[in-house]
């Protein structure tokens, strides 16, 4: 499991770790920016990596002769990495990413052919009344289920009290990283391949093919920042 730390342990560390005084008169100014950093750096690895510990399923019921649906509040479009599909009493088979031209008829937008089961998905905008949508492909004879499977929403990290929801040392070295890449800092590389190290013993420590590279999210948010740890 994520060993998490508040957000004001994890700017006391990442001052440390960057180097900075660890007085507190003398970091003031830069506080928000510090909580800027950890908190953004937290979304990028959160968005970039599957965390088997923050797994969730989504299931969501598919009506016959409808191939537009809303996303429910359980799971956002960022947090899904992977999609099954189901029709009733029948078994979980896997739907991929992405609906071609071909498959939209001309005229009106609607799919160009029915059928079981649904066999790919994409995100659809936002409907009418402002709430993001998906659709799937082909539109649905017999219903079924569509399960999302991905990562659980993170927890706020705003207030000083807040706790991360990924492991802190590894948000923590990576922002340093940043930091002293920013100073132009000797020392910047090898306090990256240390953020990277601690990645990739984090990630290796789970079971079997929890470090797996996610579909959707596996694009490094950075230039040799944390996603090199596990390339494509």
């Amino acid at each position: 499991m994520a060993r998490t730390q508040t957000l004001s342990e994890m700017v006391k560390n990442l001052r440390a770790e960057a180097g900075h005084s660890l007085a507190v008169a003398h970091g003031v100014n830069a506080e928000e920016t510090l909580k800027y950093l950890l908190r953004r750096t937290q979304e990028e690895m959160w968005t970039a990596f599957i965390w088997p510990e923050m797994t969730l399923r989504d299931d969501l019921p598919i009506t016959p002769g409808v191939y537009l649906y809303p996303f429910s509040s359980v799971m956002s479009f960022d947090a899904v990495r992977e999609a099954w599909a189901a029709q009733p009493g029948g078994n979980w088979s896997p739907v991929g990413y992405g609906i071609s031209e071909d498959k939209i008829a001309v005229g009106g937008g609607a799919n160009s052919s029915a059928g079981d089961p649904v066999s790919c998905w994409e995100a659809a905008g936002k409907a009418s009344g402002g709430d993001y949508q998906f659709r799937v492909w082909p539109t649905p004879q017999s219903g079924g289920w569509l399960r999302f499977k991905g990562n659980g929403e993170l927890a706020p990290l705003v207030a000083t009290a807040d706790k991360s929801t990924l492991d802190a040392t590894c948000i923590v070295l990576f922002a340093a990283a940043e930091l002293l890449a920013r100073a132009k800092a000797e020392d910047a590389a090898n306090k990256l391949q240390k953020a990277q190290r601690h990645l990739t013993k984090l990630l290796g420590n789970q079971v079997t093919a929890k470090n797996k590279i996610s579909t959707l999210g596996s694009m490094s948010p950075g230039n040799g920042g944390y996603a090199a740890a596990y390339p494509r």
